[in-house]
This record gives C-alpha cells, sequence and structure tokens, in this order.
C-alpha cells in the first residue's frame, strides 16, 4: 500500500529522470497522483519510463510531460520550466536530481573537468530554482529538494570538484530557505550515501564489499529509498523542515 503525502495534483519538475534515483522519484510522485515533468538527454528513455509509469498505475490516468533536453545548454531552465508551466499552468515542486559523479584526483582535475562539473551540478540546478521561484511565489507554494551528497558534506579522495560542487549547492539550498521560508517556500537537500545503482555493480566485487563495511547497515541503499524521502520533503507534513541537508547513507559518520 503506497503511503499518500497528499501530492496529488502538484506539478513536479524531475531532472535526470531516467537514472537510477531519477526514476524511482519518478514513479514515487507518479504514483502520489503528481503531474510529474520528466527531463533527461535521450528521448527514447524519457518515452520508456513514460510508458512503464503509466502501465503500472490504474489509480489515474496522468500523462507525463517528457521534455527531453541538455542541461547544459543555453537556456536549458527557461526551455524545461516553460515546457511545465504551459503544459500545466503551475509549478509546485522541483527536485535537482541530474549530475555528473566522475571523479578525478585533485591533480587531475583540469580546468575543463572542473568547469563541466561544476556548471552541472551547481550553476544548473542553481538556474532551475531561480526560474522555478517566480511560478512557485504566484502559486504561494513550492518545494525545492536539491540531492547533493554525502561527498558534498565529508569530501573524498578523487572528489575534489563533485565534493566542490555539490557543497556549494548545499549552501545556495540554505540562503535560499531563508530568503524564501515566509513566503511558503521550502528549500531542502537530500544528500544519498552509497546507493545501489548501475554504476555501484560495476564496482569490482571486492571492493563493493568493502563499500558495504563503510555502511553500519552493512548493505546498500535502495534509489526507492531515497524517492521516500523526496516525497514526504515536498509533502505538507515537512512544512516546518527549511534549509536542511538531509543524509540517507544507513548511518556513516566521519
Amino acid at each position: 500500500m503506497i503511503e499518500e503525502y497528499g501530492l496529488r495534483g502538484r506539478v513536479v519538475i524531475i531532472t535526470g529522470a531516467t537514472g537510477s534515483i531519477g526514476s524511482a522519484i519518478a514513479t514515487e510522485f507518479y504514483n502520489q497522483g503528481a503531474q510529474v515533468v520528466l527531463t533527461g538527454r535521450r528521448h527514447d528513455k524519457l518515452e520508456k519510463l513514460s510508458i512503464n509509469l503509466t502501465a503500472h498505475q490504474t489509480k489515474h490516468q496522468l500523462t507525463p510531460l517528457c521534455v527531453p533536453l541538455d542541461l547544459t545548454a543555453t537556456d536549458a531552465d527557461k526551455t524545461l520550466v516553460s515546457a511545465a508551466i504551459e503544459k500545466f499552468d503551475r509549478l509546485d515542486i522541483v527536485i535537482n536530481n541530474a549530475g555528473d559523479i566522475n571523479g578525478y584526483m585533485f591533480l587531475k582535475t583540469t580546468p575543463e573537468i572542473l568547469n563541466h562539473i561544476m556548471h552541472l551540478n551547481f550553476s544548473v540546478p542553481y538556474n532551475i530554482c531561480r526560474t522555478a521561484l517566480p511560478h512557485m511565489l504566484r502559486g504561494k507554494y513550492g518545494r525545492i529538494i536539491n540531492i547533493t551528497s554525502i561527498a558534498g558534506y565529508f569530501g573524498d579522495a578523487g572528489m575534489s570538484a563533485y565534493a566542490a560542487s555539490k557543497g556549494g549547492l548545499a549552501s545556495a539550498t540554505k540562503s535560499i530557505a531563508t530568503e524564501y521560508g515566509r513566503r511558503n517556500i521550502t528549500a531542502n537537500c537530500i544528500a544519498p550515501g552509497i546507493i545501489d545503482t548501475p554504476q555501484i555493480q560495476k564496482i569490482p566485487a571486492e571492493r563493493r564489499k568493502e563499500l558495504r563495511n563503510l555502511t553500519p547497515m552493512h548493505r546498500f541503499g535502495k534509489p526507492e529509498e531515497v524517492a521516500h524521502l523526496a516525497a514526504f520533503l515536498a509533502s505538507e507534513r515537512a512544512a516546518f523542515i527549511n534549509g536542511q541537508q538531509i543524509h540517507i547513507n544507513g548511518g556513516i559518520i566521519r
């Protein structure tokens, strides 16, 4: 039985929707009755996700809005938000999930690599938030949820650019929360730990065992667990949670 979070009819943008965490979030919100706006680079993957969502849900007949888009392109934030407003005439929730996790040792992080990671992981969600906020203000309701990472909080070897981008996004989110909380708009971050995705499965078995042992619960997180937290933060139940970075990592403490 799906726990209801009162999201029926809410319009939500989900970036990086075709990845493991993104598709889990899309599924959770669609099953909650939200109008989902899905974006990713590949149209075929978005269409497949849309078909899967509608095929497994019989309670409502909502049609996801698919917006194939390279988020690093000029004015991509305006293109994405405009598509949602044109279709639904409102925007309630933004979940910035798209990002690049490629890691490089500090001295091998060239200016080109740094600029790419900072642009996709920081500037893109920053600009989407900036473009979405006026519509949330108009609707007198808004939920911004930025997916960060434990690397942005703890730092990690080979992750200097990635950690900087996610740490910067977390700080910007707190500022948004401070400025707009009084307008019934909250902004929070979800910082996943090691989540069981295809990327993790590509890691050699011995290394995966080491990673599992880093987590007190001795398992990887599930994309669905991240999705459940996102749905809660997007709901009225979380109306007094603002400016927080919530870790979902099985108890990793450094």
